[in-house]
């Protein structure tokens, strides 16, 4: 189980890494 700060990151990257293909 993951913990809520590694989830927040984990949330964070996949947005920052996937934000470019939204366009």
């Amino acid at each position: 189980m993951e913990t809520p700060i590694n989830a927040l990151l984990e949330a964070s990257f996949l947005r920052d890494v996937s934000e470019p293909y939204q366009l």
